[in-house]
């Protein structure tokens, strides 16, 4: 049984109509299995803080997967056929640059996915995330971190 004071209000808030044209009402409410409360959840506009984070995680990776993708490709361009002259040490520079800004990118994403670990429910703990490792990364992006 709830608290005199919550039942009071809940009550009081009964009578004042506030709960009045409510999504959903009047449709039948079963069970509070996960699947059902998250969608009672998404109905009403809400968004668990976990879900939040996957998808911001999501975009952060794709984001910085295109940047040092982006520059990889610049530089093998701009070192042509591989010569050592001024606008291939630009390139490398600007390679160097890229790399230190991924692994900045990647640690962020990864202080995200531990977060996200933390904060998953106990039935979706199957769900978590390994963290982000530049080489892996850049493998599955046919990229190489040294440039030769």
């Amino acid at each position: 049984m709830l608290p005199f004071d919550v039942e009071d209000q809940i009550q009081k808030a009964l009578q004042d109509g506030k709960f009045d044209n409510l999504r959903g009402q009047g449709k039948p409410f079963t069970h509070l299995g996960t699947d059902a409360l998250e969608q009672l959840v998404k109905e009403q506009g809400f968004r668990p803080h976990y879900v939040e984070l996957d998808a911001e995680i999501r975009a952060k990776t794709e984001i910085a997967r295109q940047a040092v993708r982006r520059t990889y490709e610049w530089v093998m361009q701009a070192r042509g056929g591989g010569s050592l002259d001024r606008h291939a040490a630009r390139a490398q520079d600007e390679w160097d640059k890229a790399l230190r800004s991924f692994d900045q990118r990647l640690g962020e994403i990864n202080k995200l996915i531990q977060t996200f670990n933390l904060e998953l429910p106990e039935p979706l703990r199957h769900a978590q995330k390994f963290l982000l490792k530049r080489e892996e990364e850049l493998k599955q992006l046919g990229v190489m971190a040294k440039l030769g």
